[in-house]
């Protein structure tokens, strides 16, 4: 199992495993805007796109957006995608995707990477504690929707 940094030149072959995370969370775009939509971020490198390849298939991927801390005066990172298929879950996909992450995210002089998580994904909650993220029970989390 490899981790691999995309670029727009992987589309085709990242793109179906995208869809299927957008459907797992009842979202159904089409084909060509998923395509527009990755393609610039990864274009105008407003993302970093990690993908993980399991006996020649494309099993997993994270996707991190760069963001700042004021308090820090550093760079940050927001891991806003994290999805494996679930034929292939429990071969520590995700923890090797997370970890390569936090390597990217470490030299590039982060001071740190956040993510969220619905209440109910226990089982995401246990891999993020294993590889030593905590909780912040300090801030709270607001969100306005536009959709």
């Amino acid at each position: 199992m490899e981790v691999y940094y995309a670029t727009d030149k992987e589309l085709e072959q990242i793109v179906p495993l995208f869809t299927d995370y957008l459907k797992f969370y009842g979202r159904t775009p089409e084909y060509e805007d998923i395509v527009k939509f990755l393609g610039k971020r990864l274009r105008n490198e407003e993302s970093i796109f990690l993908y993980v390849r399991y006996k020649e298939n494309v099993i997993g991927f994270i996707q991190l957006y760069p963001s700042f801390s004021s308090l820090s005066l550093k760079r940050s990172y927001i891991l806003n995608d994290l999805y494996v298929a679930p034929e292939y879950r429990k071969l520590g996909a995700a923890q090797a995707l997370m970890e390569e992450a936090f390597a990217f995210c470490q030299q590039a002089g982060a001071v740190y990477v956040s993510l969220e998580t619905h209440p109910d994904n226990i089982s995401a909650q246990k891999l993020y504690e294993k590889i030593g993220m905590s909780r912040d029970d300090e801030f709270w989390h607001y969100t306005k929707s536009f959709l």
